[in-house]
């Protein structure tokens, strides 16, 4: 910065063209400060995250977090994710939202149902992280569009839970924001084992998803 603002003042040998580039400088320096700041506002919306998490995002990083807690026989679960995909909405969700091909790209994911009438999507799932082999009885929409989509599990250890999905393009890239709460009977699952494999099974699945539909 220093050396520019010099180089410069030796370009405009006068007190008044040397203030104009320092401005001019500053402008520069300040217009690629906030290049981003479309899209790290809109993250900063969902989630109070800092820059460097922002790089990160922008690079592909998918960032989950899991907090559960247990009181008097009850356990409570909340989780938040969000991912910045390289490509444009309109073609990343065409392949987010084909369910039945996900067993084809996520290892963990053994085998997937969608009805579409009742918007009711099974999911059958094992991985060395869960407790168990498990299948999942989601309601939700099938995305075709940005927007924001609620879900809902119907069955299961976590049945009643509830969240949504949002996807908006941003900065002529796909955007997600996820978020659930789900509150009942304690599992008998410790807390700290449900945050292990939500938040690490999460990011597995999302990556997995962000590279495969990148191609």
């Amino acid at each position: 910065m220093l050396w520019i603002e010099k180089s410069c003042c030796v370009i405009f040998n006068t007190n008044y063209n040397g203030c104009v580039c320092k401005l001019l400088i500053i402008l520069l320096f300040c217009s690629n400060l906030f290049a981003n700041s479309e899209s790290y506002n809109f993250f900063n919306s969902y989630w109070k995250i800092s820059k460097n998490a922002f790089k990160a995002l922008e690079n592909e990083f998918v960032l989950v977090e899991s907090t559960v807690k247990s009181s008097k026989k009850q356990q409570s679960f909340k989780m938040r994710g969000m991912a910045y995909h390289p490509k444009a909405c309109t073609k990343v969700i065409k392949k987010l939202s084909y369910f039945e091909n996900y067993p084809n790209m996520i290892d963990f994911i053994k085998s997937v149902k969608y009805q579409e009438k009742h918007s009711f999507l099974t999911v059958k799932a094992d991985h060395t992280l869960l407790p168990y082999p498990m299948i999942i009885h989601v309601i939700m929409k099938r995305p075709k569009k940005e927007g924001v989509y609620p879900f809902k599990f119907a069955t299961g250890m976590f049945s009643g839970l509830t969240g949504s999905f949002t996807i908006k393009e941003v900065d002529k890239r796909c955007s997600v924001f996820v978020q659930s709460n789900w509150k009942g009977p304690d599992t008998k699952i410790p807390d700290l084992a449900i945050e292990l494999f939500s938040e690490t099974l999460t990011k597995l699945a999302v990556k997995t998803l962000i590279r495969k539909t990148s191609l």
